[in-house]
């Protein structure tokens, strides 16, 4: 199977736009948790902070599962 110029510009657009998408579905879903982390009432600095690990140590797990499928799968 050939792919023309025109085929894998088109090819690239599209997946392009979908990158776009994924990382738009990223943002989003990382700014909803540190918009609820805002929201609350926090007692003082040191509340703020254990809520604030915990989104970083949510954000670490996350990375380390994508890299050992990353991994797995070549």
């Amino acid at each position: 199977m050939v792919i023309d110029e025109k085929m894998a510009r088109e090819l690239k657009k599209r997946f392009e736009m979908e990158m776009n998408k994924k990382e738009i579905e990223i943002i989003e879903h990382w700014r909803a948790e540190l918009e609820e982390i805002y929201k609350r009432r926090h007692e003082g600095l040191s509340s703020l902070q254990i809520d604030i690990r915990r989104t970083i140590e949510h954000m670490d797990n996350r990375i380390a599962l994508l890299k050992r499928i990353m991994r797995e799968s070549t």
